[in-house]
């Protein structure tokens, strides 16, 4: 009996856990990225690069919605990357995407002027209209090799 109440319990306070919610829709998302080669341009912090279907292998590669952001982080920790989708959300329009601006540290939507701070690794907005995070990705890094997916 203790038992199933500890179930129920649990199950009662897993149900009440709010889910993050996007505005951008479900898109498949995976990336393989190869530090030693050709996305060795992400090594240093601040680093970032935006993926699309132009500069991906379509049949194996998906990149979202807007693009996939991929951004070396600051902070330290096992894993300093972070992936975001590119698209603003504030806007939910695939060809609206933010670009990152000069000193790494954010990415701005081009259309609402929404800021999204990168340098935390959260994609919160800062400024402008926006008040949803940029929609994020799943990162894991094995030595030199960095996966995304959703």
């Amino acid at each position: 009996m203790k038992r199933i109440l500890l179930c129920l319990l649990a199950l009662a306070s897993s149900s009440c856990e709010k889910a993050f919610v996007s505005s951008i829709p479900d898109y498949a998302v995976y990336l393989e990225l190869d530090l030693d080669f050709e996305d060795n341009a992400l090594l240093p912090v601040l680093a970032y690069k935006i993926y699309t279907p132009q500069n991906v292998n379509q049949a194996v590669e998906k990149t979202g919605f807007g693009g996939v952001l991929v951004f070396h982080g600051i902070g330290a920790g096992t894993n300093p990357y972070h992936a975001f989708d590119a698209a603003c959300p504030y806007e939910a329009n695939r060809s609206i995407t933010v670009a990152v601006d000069e000193d790494h540290l954010y990415a701005t939507c081009p259309k609402c002027q929404t800021r999204y701070d990168l340098a935390s690794g959260a994609g919160n907005p800062v400024s402008g209209p926006g008040h949803e995070q940029l929609k994020p990705y799943r990162v894991s890094v094995v030595g030199n090799k960095i996966r995304v997916g959703n």
